[in-house]
């Protein structure tokens, strides 16, 4: 009974406490990000109570109850940015997602080893760039006058579109932008999960006979299967929060295809004065993307066997 109680001892808070010693630089770096997330996403929950008030340019605040979200469900203004969101949001998962995944099982193919690190090097840049420099591109990339893509249209014989004014054009924009953008993000976190890949399972495989196509899909595939129901969940946790992209490429002419949450929010908290129905806006944004996460784990957990949370 006493070596137990003593094994128990060693294990409890003095072994805590030496740990932390022992690794107390590294938790010094991770301080910062530490605060940064407790500051900015745990510490602002507390406005959250805005959205129940008439909170604004007033001189009292008062407690309003649901008075901001019953206007919310009556704005149409609400609705269209609401179904603008989606849209964006399910054309961005739909056709953003197989990009990283196609482009990492490519890669992971090239025997040289400095011709890997140089295609995830050009694809990883756009990753870098600000939604500024991104935008820029792009108004200069679709420009009617003299952008690439309407020059080619003119050597085919076909009239200039204004991409970025255009509202049937406007959406394949942003969409490309942003595939052009966080594909290479998402390939580099694949192909390191490739590498993990037992590479004896593709040995044995080639033996049975299998071709290319069917160790991918009964290797590979498997083996990062974890990874890429992880990647999704990550991907829908943000997808209705875009802002950054639509605030730098569009403009009045596309409103009605492109006004979204975060968009319609920013002009009725800040700079329409409405804070508290601005806070009402990100609340039932942030529940959401909170169902669509949660749904999704449980049809991973259930359907797939896998789950994160």
């Amino acid at each position: 009974m006493d070596k137990t109680r003593g094994s128990s001892k060693k294990f409890t808070s003095p072994g805590i406490l030496k740990n932390i010693h022992r690794q107390k630089y590294l938790l010094l770096m991770l301080l910062p990000g530490l605060l940064w997330f407790v500051v900015f996403k745990y510490c602002t929950y507390a406005g959250l109570g805005l959205a129940f008030t008439n909170y604004g340019f007033k001189k009292s605040v008062d407690f309003v109850g649901m008075r901001n979200f019953i206007r919310l469900f009556k704005s149409v203004a609400f609705w269209t940015a609401f179904k603008n969101t989606m849209i964006i949001s399910i054309c961005n998962i739909i056709f953003y997602f197989p990009f990283p995944i196609i482009i990492a099982l490519l890669i992971n193919e090239l025997r040289s080893l400095r011709m890997k690190r140089t295609v995830q090097f050009m694809i990883y840049i756009p990753y870098f760039f600000s939604w500024v420099v991104v935008g820029t591109i792009f108004v200069n990339l679709f420009s009617p006058s003299s952008g690439l893509v309407n020059q080619i249209l003119k050597l085919l014989g076909q009239d200039s579109i204004y991409f970025m004014a255009n509202p049937q054009w406007f959406r394949f924009v942003l969409i490309a932008s942003y595939i052009w953008r966080q594909m290479g993000y998402g390939a580099v976190i694949y192909v390191a999960t490739l590498s993990t890949v037992d590479p004896q399972l593709y040995e044995a495989a080639s033996i049975d006979g299998c071709n290319k196509w069917k160790q991918v899909f009964y290797i590979t595939l498997p083996s990062i299967k974890t990874t890429i129901i992880t990647m999704l969940l990550l991907n829908l946790s943000h997808v209705l929060l875009i802002f950054e992209q639509i605030m730098v490429m569009y403009n009045a002419s596309v409103y009605s295809v492109s006004d979204v949450l975060q968009t319609y929010t920013y002009r009725e908290g800040i700079l329409s004065g409405n804070i508290a129905y601005g806070t009402s806006i990100s609340l039932f944004t942030g529940l959401v993307s909170f169902m669509l996460v949660m749904g999704t784990n449980w049809i991973t957990k259930h359907f797939l066997e896998e789950s994160v949370l």
